[in-house]
Order: structure tokens, then sequence, then C-alpha cells
């Protein structure tokens, strides 16, 4: 995680300047990161808000009304990272169980 903190620094350091005073490698490597940041935001995002939930402090709608987005992404995000259900055989990833 270190090093993606200061990945993010310093895509945040260039991306505070002008687009136009960036050099060619200085543009393809902010848009690799961006890419990348992108592509994994789903899953850190998801990780954190199953956090959140396991808290037991807040509802599915109230946390995606404080984060902003909707509800069913908010929770389709967090769902690979919860806890199975007490009692329950499979996790709520895997879907329940029917007898």
């Amino acid at each position: 995680m270190p090093q993606d903190a200061e990945r993010l620094a310093e895509l945040a350091r260039v991306l505070a300047r002008d687009v136009r005073d960036l050099s060619d490698e200085e543009l393809i490597e902010a848009a690799r990161a961006s890419g990348e940041i992108t592509k994994l935001g789903p899953e850190r995002t998801g990780r954190l808000l199953a956090e959140l939930y396991g808290r037991d402090r807040l509802s599915w709608p109230r946390i995606a009304e404080l984060v902003g987005l909707p509800m069913t992404t908010v929770y389709s995000w967090a769902r690979p990272y919860l806890p199975p259900d007490p009692g329950e055989e499979r996790s709520p990833r895997q879907g329940r169980t029917t007898s």
C-alpha cells in the first residue's frame, strides 16, 4: 500500500500541473497510472465499504447516501469482501444455500 500511496501522490502532483506543460513521457505515465487506479477503484472501494458496513452502525441505504453512489453499486462492490452470514454455509458472494 505505501507504494500505491506514493504513486497516487505522484499522479496528483502531475495532474495539478497544466497538461500542456507535461512532456509526452509524463502524459503517458499519468494516463497509465490513472487507468490502473481506475481499474483497482472498485476493489479498493469495496473493501472500504465492506468494513464500514461490518461495523454495524450504518445500513446499506445510509452508506450509499453518505458516499454518493447508488446502493446497488455500493453493495455489489462490497459483496466480495463481506464475511459469511453466521450460520450460513456459503458467503454472500457465493449466494445462499437452499434446502
